[in-house]
């Protein structure tokens, strides 16, 4: 009885369709003891295709070794017991929307999902992921920021290459929503005060009656500022400014509607770009010391690529 129920069984195994499995998902690559699957590849394929018209083969092979590169990371993140808690992800997120002077975390989790294709959460685990990085090239493969000597030589070996920073004032008004009448609203706003400088009236005074950015409180003032750390609607036009007191027309930014009064011109100091060379600098380190360690992982691991056609890129 044992033997003919065995032999059912066999028989049963051994004619279900082929395709009873791919229902759910298809396995494309095994990492160690990690599994890539086939949805994960098309999913970010897709988001790729958004943006540009890839090539295909080249790019799935481009994505299938950043799954193999993150699940080595998750994998030895585990090991060292490195762990990127969420309240790190968005301290991180909300630097980077200070340091891009968005008025806010929805609008700038707008941008993102415009911008690059992802919802605010695949944005979140892609910051996390590059966190995992950064702390594991510094754990365990030892890279250390550079001091500010390295930062000083590259200064003066690159300088001439950093073009000016500029000495400005702005008057800012924010549109309150994105209806079209607000929009009318602002520009209507905004051209009137540009017209009212034009014919006279203090830049100062009317920053400080209308702004809605913290420079109001300053007449406008944010001082020196490299061109580079400025909306980069606003620092194509100012690039073009010229004269000192000189007025800009109304400029249209990620946040709003900007009017630009430049002060003066000066070649870009030490002290305004040393935190972005420090940080170039490491970052550059970084990657440099993270391509090699890949390398080496990647023999040592066992590594199955189940990809038609997969060439490592």
């Amino acid at each position: 009885m044992t033997k003919q129920l065995l032999i059912i069984f066999i028989t049963l195994a051994t004619t279900m369709p082929a395709f009873a499995w791919e229902t759910f998902d298809r396995v494309i690559a095994v990492v160690n003891d990690t599994a890539i699957i086939q949805s994960e590849l098309t999913r970010r394929y897709q988001i790729v295709a958004k943006k540009q018209a890839p090539k295909k083969p080249e790019e799935l092979n481009a994505i299938l070794d950043n799954l193999i590169e993150k699940a080595l990371i998750e994998q030895e993140s585990r090991e060292q017991s490195i762990i990127i808690s969420d309240e790190k992800v968005m301290s991180h997120i909300n630097t980077i929307v200070k340091a891009q002077k968005i008025s806010s975390l929805d609008a700038f989790k707008k941008l993102v999902e415009e911008k690059e294709g992802l919802t605010f959460d695949e944005y979140k685990e892609e910051i996390r992921q590059s966190l995992l990085t950064e702390m594991l090239v510094s754990l365990a493969i030892g890279v250390y920021p550079p001091s500010r000597e390295e930062a000083y030589q590259w200064y003066n070996e690159n300088k001439n290459k950093l073009g000016n920073e500029v000495h400005i004032k702005q008057i800012v008004i924010k549109p309150k929503n994105s209806s079209f009448a607000e929009e009318k609203r602002v520009n209507e706003l905004i051209n009137q005060i540009r017209d009212r400088i034009l014919k006279g009236e203090s830049f100062e005074k009317l920053a400080s009656q209308y702004s809605e950015d913290p420079s109001a409180k300053n007449g406008g003032d944010i001082g020196w500022t490299a061109l580079a750390e400025l909306d980069p609607y606003m620092a194509n036009t100012v690039f073009r400014m010229k004269k000192p007191g000189e007025i800009s027309p109304v400029i249209k930014t990620q946040t709003g509607y900007t009017i630009v009064k430049l002060m003066n011109t000066r070649p870009t100091s030490f002290e305004t770009v040393q935190d972005r060379i420090l940080g170039m600098l490491y970052q550059r380190n970084v990657a440099e010391q993270f391509k090699k360690w890949i390398v080496t992982r990647r023999a040592q691991s066992d590594i199955k690529i189940y990809l038609e056609n997969y060439k490592q890129s």
